[in-house]
């Protein structure tokens, strides 16, 4: 019996293939995330330390100017950290859909995976049969041999 060959092996590398770019991609996405919310914990900081600032040199006194000059960097950073977290849900959005290509990419493989098991089953099962079937053959000849002729 020739030795076992999974008949959808060429399918398999090509599904296994595709499922490394889908994790590429995911990773890329989760990368941007990161570096989103690295972004975003700098402004708050950065937001943190201009309000401690004005509101230290309102104690102190501070010009009109000075104050609007707070005011327009606070509100900056505000508008600023708006557009960030619309992005940050645009990309958790994006994240969770490649995610599931990702799973469904990883299910196709799975599948391929348990077929190839079958088949090689049921190759390991007629394997065994055919053995049988040479041995019985091996035993009933020689059984044929030791049997005196009339």
């Amino acid at each position: 019996m020739k030795a076992f060959q999974f008949s959808l092996e060429r399918m398999r590398g090509y599904k296994n293939q595709v499922l490394d770019g889908e994790k590429n991609i995911l990773a890329a996405l989760r990368k941007q995330l990161a570096d989103l919310e690295g972004k975003i914990s700098r402004l708050l900081a950065f937001q943190k330390e201009r309000q401690e600032v004005f509101l230290s040199r309102q104690r102190e006194g501070v010009t009109m100017g000075e104050a609007n000059e707070f005011r327009f960097c606070l509100e900056n950073a505000r508008l600023q950290l708006d557009s960030l977290y619309e992005e940050r849900e645009a990309l958790n959005q994006a994240v969770e859909a490649q995610r599931q290509v990702v799973i469904v990419a990883s299910q196709e493989v799975a599948s391929l995976d348990k077929l190839e098991e079958k088949q090689l089953e049921e190759y390991q099962y007629l394997e065994a049969r055919d053995r049988e079937k040479t041995i019985l053959e091996q035993v009933t000849v020689g059984l044929s041999r030791r049997q005196p002729t009339g």
